[in-house]
């Protein structure tokens, strides 16, 4: 591993590291894991009685102060955990004091003095590894948690870390060592007349893994559509609400809100929350015909970004005659689903049903009438929206798992080596005459789905799967 000089079996010390985030924060918290964590961390940690820190008693939270010098005193908690009842199963100490940068330094510090070693980045998880508290899909989930951007990563890391994956994986190991061992009798056994396994049974059961490979390749492979969030676009003509729609949907003032023509020029982007969903909202300029130069070049970014979004939200001002026209080319602008949105509904003593009907006819199925500015209808908005941008993700985010190169690259591996087992099994009815060669395949597909489950590893495959934390996880 680049820039790292020690090698996991060397787990028998000390080490300490800060594992909050860099910067400022109501509070820091470092990290002490080995054999003399306790009498570390007793060294700068003071209690009423002196051998709080070093009673073998675990799950405990001790209030005390950081003392690094007679002038220098913090107060502080240290979070007590014996082993093999901790994150790594070695004693564990974790420090917790006030989130200022420098006193969280000198703390680290002060540790190293009293023997401790600084930890390489990710650690306190290889040690939860290498001691068995963790699976090496378990603890490439937490690097994966720890680089999340989304909620939906978040959900999918869970999934890896609950076992999901590694109990799904472990199935398919243990069915194609059954396999193996039938296409291995058969050599071993090739002068007994007895038929293990025959040809067209290897190739029903590895197409059956085939497929069910492919499958998890294929959904983790459509999870990665939420590495970003959706994004939508707000489209309509000019003064058709959508900069006063962006404001209110993400709840801050990112667009100039103005009654004249053309005031937004550029793409404005801001983050929403749309009951619960996760949204980029994109404010356009309204697209008419125009011919200033400038306007001009902003409704064609407008045209542009309509045709990469996930989801478009066609803008309509209730309060003036609805044009169809207009609503039909708008629509022929993008090929990503829409939904149609009439906005300054305050401005409108028509009936509600009335007004609805007449934008119906514009084609759209779905339809909401809203007041940016007094908040009519923006509760349902958000909810459509949701259920909307949910829609067009289908179920695939609610249980799809996130794979890292590592785990997509072995099974990708593994599922070729079926592939071409599949392809043995084609050019001869006698299972003999390929055997030899079909076992070659099965191992390296069942070598290959070893290393994303730890079955079997080595310092290189943990180096590239651990250096990708950060300090002091």
């Amino acid at each position: 591993m680049d820039g790292v000089s020690f090698t996991y079996a060397d787990v028998d010390d000390t080490i300490v590291a800060v594992c909050t985030a860099a910067g400022i924060a109501p509070r820091g918290i470092v990290r002490l894991s080995g054999p003399d964590a306790f009498e570390i961390a007793r060294s700068v940690f003071a209690t009423e009685s002196d051998d709080a820190l070093t009673r073998r008693r675990g799950f405990r939270c001790i209030a005390g102060n950081l003392e690094f010098d007679a002038h220098h005193r913090v107060p502080a908690q240290a979070y007590v955990f014996t082993q093999p009842h901790s994150y790594t199963r070695q004693d564990s100490v974790e420090l917790h004091t006030v989130g200022a940068v420098p006193v969280l330094d000198m703390l680290v510090e002060s540790c190293i003095r009293a023997g401790a070693r600084p930890a390489h980045p990710g650690e306190f998880t290889a040690r939860a590894y290498l001691s068995g508290a963790l699976t090496l899909s378990a603890a490439e989930a937490v690097a994966t948690t720890i680089h999340a951007r989304t909620d939906a990563q978040l959900r999918s890391a869970r999934r890896v870390m609950r076992g999901d994956l590694r109990e799904t994986i472990v199935a398919w190991q243990d069915a194609l060592a059954d396999l193996l061992s039938l296409v291995v009798a058969d050599i071993d056994f090739a002068e007994e007349p007895i038929d293990f396994i025959s040809t067209e049974q290897l190739a029903s059961k590895v197409s059956d893994l085939h497929a069910r490979l492919r499958g998890l390749i294929e959904s983790a492979d459509s999870q990665s559509r939420f590495d970003v969030v959706p994004h939508v676009l707000l489209l309509g003509l000019p003064n058709a609400g959508k900069s006063t729609l962006l404001n209110a949907l993400t709840g801050i003032d990112r667009a100039i809100a103005s009654a004249v023509s053309g005031t937004t020029r550029d793409i404005l982007a801001a983050p929403a929350t749309l009951d619960g969903v996760e949204a980029m909202l994109l404010d356009s300029a309204g697209v008419d015909d125009s011919p200033d130069q400038v306007l001009v070049h902003a409704r064609q970014r407008a045209k542009e970004e309509a045709g990469r979004v996930d989801f478009v939200c066609m803008t309509v001002d209730v309060s003036s005659p609805i044009d169809h026209e207009a609503v039909a080319r708008l629509r022929s602008l993008t090929d990503a689903p829409t939904m149609l949105i009439g906005t300054k509904l305050d401005l409108v003593e028509s009936d509600r049903d009335e007004i609805l009907k007449m934008l119906s006819e514009c084609g759209e199925q779905t339809v909401c009438l809203v007041s940016a500015a007094t908040g009519e209808g923006m509760q349902e908005l958000r909810t459509t929206l949701a259920r909307q941008i949910v829609t067009q993700s289908g179920d695939a985010e609610h249980s799809a798992i996130t794979l890292t190169t590592n785990q997509h690259v072995a099974l990708a591996t593994a599922n070729d080596a079926l592939q071409r087992c599949m392809d043995l099994t084609t050019t001869s009815d006698n299972l003999l005459d390929i055997a030899e060669l079909v076992a070659l395949e099965l191992r390296e597909a069942l070598d290959s789905l070893a290393l994303t489950t730890g079955t079997i590893s080595t310092d290189d495959l943990l180096g590239r799967i651990f250096s990708s934390f950060c300090i002091g996880k």
